[in-house]
């Protein structure tokens, strides 16, 4: 089986090459590394390039430098549709992989052909004094006892429930879900949804990387102003209305289409509460939509943030 890994690369000279060299050494090593640079300023282009000819990696290995800069969400994807392994590996810049990471889910999706996404826990390290946190709620779910989950088609799991610097999925996968990607769906929220309708969503329950924290992180930002608030309920919107057409696709039951109806509707009375301040919604989401919140808390939030305006 052809192993690839897709990394995307910005500005990240300064730590680029411990990750590199966690991929190199792993006990299975991995057929091919692309990454793409989404026009840093920094020496990110000129390190990478010196440490693949110091190591002899080419051309298995390469950088490429898009034309303008594409966004975090754009490059990724293009990174991912250059490469041609059977398996691809998601990557960011600054994580460090442990040493067994390729070897232990090349051997679960070869023992499970029905395993579209696999997604793993971490071990997170602070390398800056203002580094973002991760989440409790998210810590908590990790057990680190190498167990196979499958995650079913319900509420609870509409959400995404791992960092995508975690996740390996399958190209057939890829292939097939595709076309229903677009322009700025984040890379690692587009492939869990679309797993999730294909009934191959799954979490395996061991740290298989160091997931570096810093001030930089992207997906540790927080959404605490109104702007980025609705922003973010929009992109939200988006991302269940693309699922829901690749659900009708599939022809999922009524039932698991409603869930996203429900999720979409749920959506828009949260955007009228912030941007047209309709208080009314607030408990039209608390008693009817709870269950299409990710966390529960953002309904008495959201209301505040209405308030203050």
């Amino acid at each position: 089986m052809k192993l690839s890994v897709a990394m995307a690369a910005y500005n990240g000279a300064e730590y680029i090459i411990e990750q590199l060299e966690s991929i190199r050494t792993q006990t299975r090593p991995v057929d091919e590394v692309i990454i793409c640079d989404d026009q840093s300023s920094d020496a990110t282009v000129e390190v990478v390039r010196e440490y693949i000819e110091k190591h002899q990696l080419a051309p298995d290995w390469r950088i490429e430098v898009n034309p303008k800069n594409l966004g975090y969400a754009s490059n990724f994807i293009g990174a991912v549709k250059k490469t041609t392994g059977n398996l691809i590996f998601f990557c960011d810049q600054d994580d460090i992989w442990l040493p067994n990471r390729v070897r232990e889910m090349e051997q679960l999706m070869t023992d499970h052909p029905e395993i579209q996404l696999l997604g793993s826990e971490f071990e997170p390290f602070v390398s800056s004094e203002d580094a973002m946190s991760v989440p409790e709620w998210e810590l908590k779910q990790f057990k680190n006892d190498k167990s196979l989950e499958k995650l079913e088609y319900r509420a609870k799991n509409i959400f995404i429930g791992c960092q995508g610097c975690t996740m390996c999925i399958r190209r057939s996968f890829f292939e097939k879900t595709k076309e229903y990607w677009y322009e700025g769906w984040a890379h690692d929220e587009y492939v869990w949804k679309l797993a999730l309708c294909m009934d191959g969503l799954y979490m395996y329950h061991a740290y298989t990387l160091r997931r570096r924290l810093h001030s930089s992180n992207v997906s540790l930002q927080k959404m605490r102003n109104m702007e980025k608030r609705i922003r973010f309920l929009k992109q939200l919107s988006d991302s269940h209305r693309a699922t829901l057409r690749f659900a009708k696709a599939l022809g999922l039951s009524a039932k698991k289409q409603k869930l996203l109806e429900r999720n979409i509707r749920a959506t828009e009375l949260r955007i009228e509460l912030l941007e047209q301040k309709k208080y009314w919604n607030t408990f039209k989401l608390m008693f009817a939509y709870a269950d299409c919140y990710h966390k529960r808390r953002s309904i008495p939030v959201e209301l505040y943030m209405a308030i203050k305006g």
